[in-house]
Parts: structure tokens; sequence; C-alpha cells
């Protein structure tokens, strides 16, 4: 029996549907999305994770069950310190005390490049900021007229043997020379000593039975071989005036960027914006260096232009800049 061949039937060929290209395209364009949102949920979640930390680490401050002496490495030096004490209670939690000032004189002379800036430091205390800005500055001035800060002061330039280009003046500076009364703390805070006798004292601050010297500094210093004085600090707790009318030639002279801590009466003397621009000379520019918690933890900072009523309300941290050395201020 023979058998006749089935004719096949064709086959369609089977056409790739078209939406497939499209859906491996989609399928990259959605997984670069998923990409994109898991690192920036990640990175706010690190965001939120550290300020909550960091909150945590501020907030809870428990003191210790006895106060005790330390010694830390601190940006380039040693800086001993003691629990029971503000400054160094900042320095042992955060590695500096007003970090975000420091962090701001140290930008400024690394964009002033003066290689020769001279550094004065008034009301020097135990030497945290004078051994700071020795860092960046060929020369440190520091001033500080209460014996038990010297001694402190003393032992922290002890520790720091390669340390050279600080000088230690043991005097306040002033508008004249003079022995005044001192106020200072009985507590371990002696920061907080001042010439400022007749100003509403802290219970816990006591008079020195003996006076001590003030020197102007234009007069003082007029011998000790300035070199270009590129910053000046004055933190004396309410005498900043008398300071600033005795540094008025230095201050005419060199130009240099100031940071003063400025407070209206009773605590201080400069009750309002004219006085406090007449204590400087012409063509000078005001701001504040404005507190903040990053501030004092990372360093962070940032200056606002000075409101004139700002000067009569309270203490401000002021920084002066020539206006010709305005493009060398950072954090504007």
């Amino acid at each position: 029996m023979s058998v006749e061949p089935v004719a096949s039937q064709p086959v369609p060929p089977v056409q790739t549907p078209p939406a497939k290209a499209d859906s491996g395209r989609f399928s990259k364009v959605m997984l670069c999305i998923a990409v994109v949102i898991a690192l920036v949920s990640t990175g706010l979640a690190w965001k939120l994770y550290s300020r909550l930390i960091e909150h945590q680490v501020t907030a809870y401050s428990p003191k210790p069950e006895k106060d005790f002496t330390f010694v830390v490495d601190a940006y380039g030096f040693k800086y001993q310190g003691d629990t029971g004490n503000l400054i160094d209670g900042d320095v042992l939690r955060y590695g500096a005390w007003e970090k975000d000032h420091v962090f701001f004189v140290r930008d400024y002379l690394k964009n002033l490049n003066e290689p020769n800036a001279v550094v004065i430091d008034v009301g020097a205390n135990t030497g945290h900021h004078t051994l700071f800005y020795s860092r960046h500055a060929a020369r440190v001035l520091a001033f500080e007229p209460f014996p038990p800060i010297i001694a402190t002061f003393k032992q922290n330039m002890a520790l720091n043997p390669h340390v050279k280009n600080i000088e230690l003046y043991e005097v306040g500076l002033g508008d004249a020379n003079a022995e005044l009364p001192f106020v200072a703390p009985v507590t371990q805070n002696h920061g907080q000593g001042s010439f400022r006798v007749e100003k509403p004292q802290d219970p816990g601050m006591k008079q020195l039975d003996t006076k001590l010297k003030i020197v102007p500094g234009d007069e003082y210093l007029k011998d000790k071989n300035l070199g270009p004085v590129a910053f000046i600090k004055i933190d004396i707790e309410g005498f900043e005036e008398s300071a600033l009318k005795g540094l008025r030639q230095i201050m005419e002279k060199h130009r240099p960027m100031m940071e003063v801590e400025v407070a209206p009466p009773p605590v201080g003397t400069i009750p309002n914006f004219d006085k406090l621009k007449s204590l400087f000379p012409e063509n000078y520019e005001f701001y504040l260096l404005a507190f903040s918690r990053d501030g004092r933890a990372k360093g962070l900072y940032h200056l606002e232009k000075l409101d004139p009523t700002d000067v009569s309300k309270g203490v401000i941290e002021l920084i002066a800049c020539p206006k010709e050395k305005l493009n060398f201020l950072p954090g504007r």
C-alpha cells in the first residue's frame, strides 16, 4: 500500500513581542531607581542615627563620681585638664574648647597665608587656645595675670617641649599701667576671673587679697620686635574696652582680624554700637560668630553680619575684620 506523502502545513514564524525589549529597559530603569532610593534611605537613616547619637552624647553628660585629671592629644599638642572644669570637660569630650572658634581662626590664618603671622591671646587662661594658635602662626603672645592659672598654663607648656613659638606674659592688658583688684572663682572654673570687681558677681567668686598688674599693650609690646600681627583674641570678662584702648596703635598699624567678647553693663562696659565702633580703627566690619551645638562638638562655624542693636542685648562673640582683609574671612 502506497502512502501518499502529506504536504506539510507552513508554520508561521514566531514573532518576538516588541514589548520584551521595552520590558528589559524598564527593568533596568526600575533597578536603578531602587538602588538610588536604597542609597538615599541609607544616607538619611545614617544621618538621623548620627544626630540621635550626638544628641544622646551631648545630653547625657553624667558627672563623674569623682573628678579627675587627664592628659589628651588635641590637634597637635598635649593638654592637661580636670573634669571639674567646664573648659576641660569640653576638651575631654570634643577634643577642644570652643572648637568652632579655634577652627575659624585656623582657617582665617590659612587663607591669609602670612608666614610670619603673630597672634596675641589676651586672657590666655590655661593655654588651650594659645597652644592651638601656635600650630598656625609663627608666634603667639599670651597674656594671663591670675597666678593659679599661670601655673596651669606652664604645666601645659611643659607637656609640649616641642612648641617653641609661645611667649607668656604674666600681666593683664588695659589702658594704663596699674595694679587693680581682681575677682576670681573659688571653684575650678578659673576662666571667670576679672578686673571688673564692681559688676554683679556669682556667689562662687571672691576678690583676691592682692592686686594684679595690668599694662597697656601698645607700650608693653613696643620693644618686643613684633612681626605682622594677624589676629588678636580678647576674652577678659568685661574688661575688653580697656584692653582695646591700650592696643589702639597696634590695631591701626597692623590691622589684625579680632575676636572680642563684648558685653553691655553691668557685665561689661560697651553699651551700644557707637561705643563699640569707636574702639576700632576706621574701616572695620563687624560680625557675630554664631553659637551652635555643631560648633561646640564638630567645629562647624558661620558668621552673621552684626545687627547694631545686638550690642546692647547681651554678651556677643564679635568678629572685627578690616575691610581690605574680608576676602580672607571664612564662614561668611
